[in-house]
């Protein structure tokens, strides 16, 4: 009798877990990352990246919509249009919603926060000016720390201390 009641303990076990295997249930929310939990930096970058990829609007034409390379260019020409049809708005609430999910830490490919694209986008707007978001990287001296003399600093540092243990 005891193999019985073992055997049905095993398929019942392996049912239950088939039974969560195949269970399509998702927590993640594609369309309104701002619902996710976000209680470690990858689901921040995952909600980050959702609302960036929620980019489509009917308001922008296509070659002026935000995506992930940063870059946004709208012509003198168009700035008033942008700026008025709805796709300056559509841009702000992405980069809102990007920074809700991730508070610190967002670039783009081009080295550009989102703070840095926002400036600038209501710089153009209020002063009916091209947009152009393209931001240059620092070179490798002034990334480290910010300062010229990091690398300097850590040269003397790093003599002094062979200095002191070679005599």
């Amino acid at each position: 009798m005891e193999h019985g009641k073992s055997k049905f303990l095993l398929f019942f076990s392996l049912a239950i877990c088939f039974m969560f295997l195949l269970s399509p249930s998702n927590a993640e929310n594609r369309i309104d990352p701002r619902s996710n939990n976000n209680l470690n930096p990858f689901e921040s970058w995952r909600s980050a990246y959702f609302c960036i990829m929620n980019n489509y609007s009917k308001d922008c034409a296509p070659h002026n919509t935000l995506n992930f390379s940063g870059t946004l260019y709208v012509s003198k020409g168009e700035i008033d249009n942008y700026c008025n049809g709805g796709c300056k708005d559509h841009t702000l609430a992405l980069l809102k919603c990007a920074h809700e999910v991730k508070r610190k830490g967002f670039l783009f490919q081009n080295g550009a926060s989102l703070l840095y694209v926002f400036n600038k986008i209501e710089y153009a707007c209020t002063q009916h000016s091209a947009l152009n978001t393209s931001h240059d990287k620092p070179n490798g001296a002034t990334s480290l720390y910010g300062r010229y003399y990091m690398p300097l600093v850590s040269a003397l540092t790093t003599i002094a201390f062979i200095s002191t243990f070679n005599m």
